[in-house]
């Protein structure tokens, strides 16, 4: 008999909604850790935190089935207006989950009237949302979906009575529904995306999804959020060659650095450049979710970040190291277990880092930069991947 697991965080309607969802009283939900640096951290079951460690989507659904738990989907909800850079700041939490074989989905409005202000303006959604989710999807090979968030006539979000969640008497909502039957069923198969992959309600979101990705204007480097209108995001295809040499010639320190740049990177004729004004502070910006997006609209070709058809580099030349140095110094002198003795209040985290290190519980701007950029210049050094 299948069991279903639900790791959660913020509202706790979150419970009602889903057990009303899937027309079920019993699901075993579990709050995910405030953060990857807590000793409940260490306590997860390793499918969860292989999720957490680039971002931490609103919903982990899993199964147990005879006693061996797997995941099944993530789910985040984005009540946000849909505009480019608001919707794919959430990007990095559907390519945390496709990353550790997990199906992803994300539930935005199509249309949406702005949060604050006056309220007159009312927001679509980019179509580089989708766009995103159908790459994830070529690339992992498994499922990723955007559902629609209803609104009212006015374009304001709708709720489901009692809770902060979409209607679930909504189509949107049915087919969500079917979709998480689809994976509580394919699961039960030992090749779970491939199983998956061949369900109706799958092949038909398959289908909804890439024409929507397409129907607007194909996102690219020129126009990175797609559609007719042109994008005010600035990103760059150089050559690999003399972007090196540029960034060489930026002080003596920059050029003793990129002497030693890995091959695979020198090896990719192009690069794709991006300019970050802010790196770790205040979320970054650009926000770091957006960063995924670069990654995987325009340069992989692979599920790893060596498969990669360009190079992604961050050219943060009006930022300081500092901004990472110190986030890390900070880490280390209070937030890692070494910088304090051993007891058994701190035996979890002790125990967890000297198996896996901080790879998973530094922050998540410095994760996400250190996983997914080949190089980060600033202006006083550059930070290079081996």
């Amino acid at each position: 008999m299948t069991k279903l697991i639900a790791y959660y965080e913020g509202d706790i309607s979150v419970m009602s909604w889903l057990k009303k969802l899937l027309c079920v009283e019993s699901i075993d939900f579990r709050k995910m850790p405030v953060s990857n640096d807590s000793a409940d951290y260490a306590d997860l079951p390793s499918y969860i935190s292989d999720i957490l460690y680039l971002d931490k989507p609103d919903i982990i659904l899993a199964s147990n089935v005879d006693g061996h738990e797997k995941p099944l989907l993530s789910i985040e909800f984005a009540s946000c207006t849909p505009q480019y850079q608001h919707a794919l700041q959430r990007f990095s939490r559907m390519l945390a989950s496709a990353s550790a074989d997990c199906p992803s989905i994300i539930i935005m409005a199509e249309k949406k009237r702005e949060n604050g202000g006056d309220g007159k303006r009312i927001y679509s959604r980019s179509s580089a949302l989708e766009y995103g989710a159908v790459k994830l999807m070529d690339t992992f090979g498994l499922p990723c979906f955007v559902f629609d968030w209803p609104t009212d006539e006015d374009f304001y979000l709708s709720f489901e009575e009692h809770t902060a969640f979409p209607p679930i008497n909504d189509i949107s909502m049915a087919k969500l529904k079917e979709f998480i039957y689809a994976c509580i069923d394919a699961r039960k198969d030992l090749n779970y995306s491939d199983t998956l992959l061949r369900k109706g309600i799958v092949m038909e979101l398959i289908d909804e999804n890439r024409a929507r990705a397409y129907k607007k204007g194909v996102p690219s480097i020129e126009n990175p959020s797609g559609g007719e209108g042109k994008s005010s995001v600035k990103l760059d295809l150089k050559n690999t060659s003399l972007l090196i040499d540029e960034i060489s010639h930026i002080s003596p320190t920059h050029q003793k650095l990129m002497a030693g740049v890995s091959s695979f990177i020198v090896d990719r004729e192009k690069s794709l450049v991006f300019y970050p004004s802010r790196v770790t502070a205040h979320a970054g910006d650009p926000y770091v979710g957006m960063i995924g997006y670069y990654d995987i609209a325009f340069t992989r070709s692979g599920r790893s970040t060596r498969e990669r058809i360009h190079n992604l580099v961050a050219y943060a030349d009006g930022v300081s190291m500092e901004e990472v140095l110190g986030v890390m110094n900070t880490f280390n002198a209070k937030t890692c277990p070494f910088a304090k003795e051993f007891a058994p209040s701190n035996s979890k985290k002790y125990n967890y880092h000297l198996k896996n290190g901080c790879k998973e519980t530094k922050s998540k701007p410095v994760r996400i930069y250190a996983e997914l950029a080949d190089i980060v210049v600033f202006k006083d050094g550059v930070l290079i991947s081996t």
